[in-house]
């Protein structure tokens, strides 16, 4: 263990996302930027999606994270 735990989570996500496609991978990007996914709904969807049809269980939490942080901080109202 180098104590590097961060970047060793980083590597196996970006694992996961070498079997992704790269069109899905971008629109999941999309829907990451503040402003652009109209709910928290949207972003779980996109969770289990990635969950369920890319074996991405990973990404998936990591999506699921960001819906719950976006959903507190008032991040999914437009912006631009």
């Amino acid at each position: 263990d180098a104590g590097r735990a961060e970047l060793a989570d980083n590597f196996e996500r970006a694992a996961e996302m070498a079997t992704i496609p790269q069109e899905v991978i971008m629109s999941y990007y999309e829907l990451l930027r503040p402003g652009r996914a109209k709910g928290k709904d949207e972003l779980l969807a996109a969770a289990a999606q990635l969950r369920n049809d890319h074996n991405a269980p990973l990404i998936a939490a990591f999506v699921e994270e960001a819906a719950n942080v976006y959903d507190r901080r008032g991040l999914f109202r437009f912006r631009y």
